[in-house]
């Protein structure tokens, strides 16, 4: 896709961290992570540490929230190790 059809934001992590904790949305903080993680290992498949998403003010039932509910829409594909990160993988539409 062109990125005349296909659009994109780009704004500084610190401002969407505070945007979501000033409307009590931090569901919105995991899902930017999910696409934060995405572009750092510059691949669709990584884990996703409860840390980096605590030290942002969402916690590991907001992301097991997120994650199931973008897995039943199709948007990722989520492995859960035994006592580890989930390894999470966005599907390309």
């Amino acid at each position: 896709m062109t990125s005349k059809s296909n659009p994109f934001v780009k704004m500084p992590l610190w401002w969407l961290v505070e945007a979501a904790k000033a409307t009590n949305a931090p569901k919105v903080v995991v899902l930017a992570e999910l696409l934060h993680c995405a572009w750092r290992t510059k691949s669709t498949t990584f884990s996703l540490p409860n840390s980096r998403l605590q030290k942002h003010g969402a916690g590991r039932e907001t992301k097991r929230r997120v994650l199931r509910d973008l897995e039943r829409a199709g948007l990722i594909k989520v492995e859960r190790p035994n006592r580890k990160s989930p390894i999470v993988t966005l599907v390309v539409l």
